[in-house]
């Protein structure tokens, strides 16, 4: 089994997602944006219950606690991440006493009464879990009648460039290596790479660790299309960022109880997923059954990836270089600047050895990044009750 992220934190002391908050303006700002895209203004979270499970160091949470929600818990496994939070908060005392932090894991946490909102970034995404689903629906359990959840999504396609990256970072470390060792070879290769994203506002040294060395990092995933199923049976997708939903329905045309929300939100996930391949690109959508066959051809990609990690078979580099093949003739159909970047990374890999310089300069596959994580919001269904007497009542 894959090493959980948590394990591998607590085994490691350390809490690898600190943020660049100097601008507290533009740090509260890009929250406040993810939240419009998932449906949620700040009057909706004033004065409701608030539930955060995995913060982190609490970066993201400044901003949930400056909408003043009624109570605030924040459900945090590991300890380091749970000392990073009060020092955080500490800077912040017209914040600090709105929240409460708890140390332990969701899967042992039964809340007393539900929350109206639950938030749950990146740890669905990444726990390293061998069954996300599982872990999904006891999140799901936390979130009221008529409430919110919000969590985050991730697949073989939208981390492709990030899984491409992992195996040179792989080849170039020995797995006998201590962590801070490991990240100093890293460091110089990756950064060229890092800082062609001018909006990240995370550590180099921290997204190293956790994208490419974290051995959650290459477990099992939850797509979007994964997360929809699991929650189908009681609740309905709302909201999402990346903003791909499109739903021209008439209004009076939604008249089931479900409203097929959820239908049509995997039908728009599988005729946009070409679209979480590279952030820089939008293209209309296409045929779902062409990005099922790219999400397939990924899928292989991540699990050669996986196999190396185990066995460190020097093999792995030309079955890579063999799938690449296919998953440049799938995007070239509708990403010229997309497929180039992925087929510079094969030519270089393969070279009879690892040109490092190249790889860390490559001019097309540096500034390749996918979408990463996606979020969803949604809203745990009710019945609609009928009032007494209405034009919908019965005929006797």
């Amino acid at each position: 089994m894959t090493e959980s992220l948590l394990d591998f934190y607590q085994r490691n002391q350390i809490s690898p997602v600190r943020q660049d908050i100097r601008d507290l303006r533009a740090h509260l700002a890009r929250r406040a944006a993810l939240y419009r895209h998932l449906g949620i203004l700040p009057a909706f979270v004033h004065g409701r219950s608030v539930l955060e499970i995995g913060p982190g160091s609490g970066f993201n949470s400044i901003h949930t606690a400056t909408l003043q929600p009624s109570r605030y818990l924040m459900l945090e496994g590991n300890p380091r991440g749970v000392e990073d939070i009060t020092r955080l908060f500490s800077g912040f005392p017209e914040l600090s006493g709105r929240v409460e932090v708890i140390c332990g894991r969701v899967e042992d946490y039964t809340p007393v009464e539900r929350f109206e909102f639950v938030f749950c970034e990146g740890m669905l995404a990444l726990a390293g879990v061998p069954e996300p689903e599982r872990l999904l629906r006891k999140v799901a359990e936390c979130v009221a009648s008529e409430g919110v959840l919000v969590i985050t999504c991730i697949d073989a396609v939208s981390d492709l460039a990030e899984t491409l990256r992992r195996f040179v970072a792989q080849l170039l470390i020995d797995p006998g290596e201590s962590l801070s060792q490991k990240v100093d070879k890293l460091l110089p290769v990756f950064t060229p790479h890092l800082s062609t994203l001018s909006a990240m506002s995370r550590r180099y040294d921290d997204w190293i660790v956790d994208n490419l060395i974290n051995p959650a990092s290459i477990g099992p995933l939850l797509p979007i299309y994964k997360a929809v199923e699991v929650l189908d049976d009681e609740f309905d997708v709302f909201g999402s960022s990346p903003k791909f939903l499109t739903d021209w329905r008439w209004y009076k045309d939604i008249t089931s109880a479900r409203g097929d929300f959820n239908q049509i939100a995997t039908w728009n996930y599988w005729a946009n997923l070409h679209n979480l391949l590279d952030y820089r690109q939008i293209a209309a959508p296409r045929d779902p059954e062409r990005n099922r066959a790219l999400y397939e051809t990924c899928a292989v990609l991540r699990g050669t990836v996986h196999g190396f990690e185990c066995d460190r078979d020097p093999a792995a580099v030309g079955r890579i270089v063999g799938v690449l093949d296919e998953v440049v003739e799938n995007v070239r159909a509708f990403s010229a600047e997309s497929s180039e970047a992925l087929g510079e990374l094969r030519e270089i890999l393969s070279r009879p050895s690892l040109d490092v310089t190249a790889f860390a300069a490559a001019p097309r596959f540096s500034s390749l990044f996918g979408r990463g994580q996606q979020y969803l919001s949604f809203n745990r269904r009710v019945s609609p009750a009928m009032p007494p007497g209405g034009k919908g009542e019965e005929p006797q």
